[in-house]
């Protein structure tokens, strides 16, 4: 009976073997895990080495896409002296003009207008709106604008703040009739200037080589009678081009924290003139601009003394804060100090509303001789000033202000803001 266990036991011995587990390297999961973990390895060295041989090529290439300042060189001072600027100019001999002289002579200031055109470009504003009946309608005007320059990375064109303000987008026209779309990069709603940038990697060679920048003359040598090229949209048409003579350069246009020089022409304007004036030399002696009416002068071409400018265009070019402080003022000269026993300084004529000129307590009939521990003398001199200044930044204005003993000096405390 043993034996016959014995024996059943043997033939069933094939299912008592132990079952031993594969290898854990030979587990196909196990392999599979194993091989991405590899591979994921290797390719991030790999990746390293790319990097750190590519890495001084593109610092270099960062470098060279670095946005370069606009820099507009200071004017310099002019020499003349009052007698030379008053001398009269004796006329000994009279010359006779041909027709072919005068056709002669509008050919070349054609050529000199056609040549201008070069630096501006047209800007088409699309703006969306609702009507009454809140539906949604779309509208699109025009303006000039003037190509100042580029920083390396974007093409920057002077224009009209009012004319691109809330555009849906900016189409910029160049001089051969190719497009690109434009950016409201900076603007400053005080003087109504704005600047509008395209990248240049969206413009084509062809036109790149087409552009020319801006020629920026001088306004401060301008005389009466002096005759100018109006080019841009002068005519409320692109492209128009129109010829007169400067009759008043000696007026100002007063605003706040400033006042510029306005150059009045012998020009019919449009109701959307834009553009530049420019001299017989080519180079631009004023920007167009509606809002700087003189009175008695507002169907006539108007516009901001270039000179003036120059500093404003600088900040609005390279994307600075241009603050606002909010006074109306008049200079008191040496001469009104004089006579009228008042300090020299600027006399604030008016302080607007909610202004940060306000806020610190400066009133009308106060008189600033001092800001930012630097005398003021002229409205030049707050407008310089302020140049210097950031949005938020504040200042102390020194003020002369009357009293029955005369003059009593107070100081405030300004934060300047941008004008919204």
């Amino acid at each position: 009976m043993a034996d016959l266990k014995d024996k059943k036991d043997s033939d069933y011995l094939f299912m008592q073997e132990k079952i031993k587990q594969k290898p854990i390297y030979q587990n196909r999961t196990v392999r599979k895990c194993a091989s991405c973990i590899l591979s994921g390895v290797l390719f991030a060295l790999a990746a390293l080495g790319v990097w750190a041989f590519a890495l001084p090529f593109l610092d270099n290439q960062a470098e060279e896409q670095e946005i370069q300042p606009i820099e507009i060189p200071e004017e310099e001072e002019n020499t003349e002296t009052e007698e030379e600027e008053d001398s009269t100019v004796y006329i000994t001999e009279t010359v006779s003009m041909e027709l072919e002289d005068y056709k002669k002579m509008y050919q070349q200031l054609i050529q000199i207008g056609n040549q201008a055109e070069k630096s501006l470009v047209n800007i088409s504003v699309l703006s969306m709106d609702t009507d009454w009946f809140d539906e949604i309608y779309t509208s699109q005007s025009t303006v000039s604008g003037v190509v100042i320059g580029d920083n390396g990375l974007e093409l920057l064109i002077l224009t009209g703040y009012e004319e691109v303000r809330g555009g849906e987008s900016l189409q910029i026209t160049f001089f051969d009739r190719t497009t690109a779309a434009g950016t409201l990069k900076n603007y400053n709603k005080n003087t109504g200037l704005a600047m509008i940038s395209v990248n240049l990697s969206d413009i084509s060679d062809s036109t790149k080589g087409v552009i020319q920048y801006a020629n920026l003359g001088s306004s401060k040598t301008a005389r009466n009678g002096e005759p100018v090229i109006a080019v841009g949209n002068p005519a409320g048409v692109y492209g128009s081009v129109l010829f007169g003579n400067l009759t008043s350069v000696t007026q100002t246009a007063g605003i706040y924290d400033g006042s510029y020089t306005v150059l009045t022409t012998d020009m019919a304007k449009a109701d959307n003139s834009s553009g530049v004036l420019i001299n017989w030399d080519g180079k631009i002696v004023g920007i167009i601009q509606n809002r700087c009416e003189v009175n008695g002068q507002e169907n006539m071409i108007q516009a901001y003394g270039i000179s003036d400018m120059k500093e404003e265009i600088e900040h609005l070019s390279n994307s600075q804060d241009l603050v606002y402080m909010g006074i109306i003022g008049a200079d008191v000269t040496t001469t009104i100090s004089e006579q009228e026993e008042i300090p020299v300084g600027v006399y604030v004529s008016e302080v607007a509303m909610d202004s940060p000129a306000m806020a610190g307590g400066i009133q009308p009939g106060d008189i600033i001789t001092s800001m930012s521990g630097q005398q003021v003398t002229n409205l030049k001199d707050v407008r310089s000033i302020l140049l210097k200044c950031s949005n938020g930044q504040s200042i102390q204005v020194v003020c002369q202000r009357p009293d029955k003993d005369g003059y009593q000096e107070l100081e405030a405390t300004v934060q300047l803001i941008i004008l919204q």
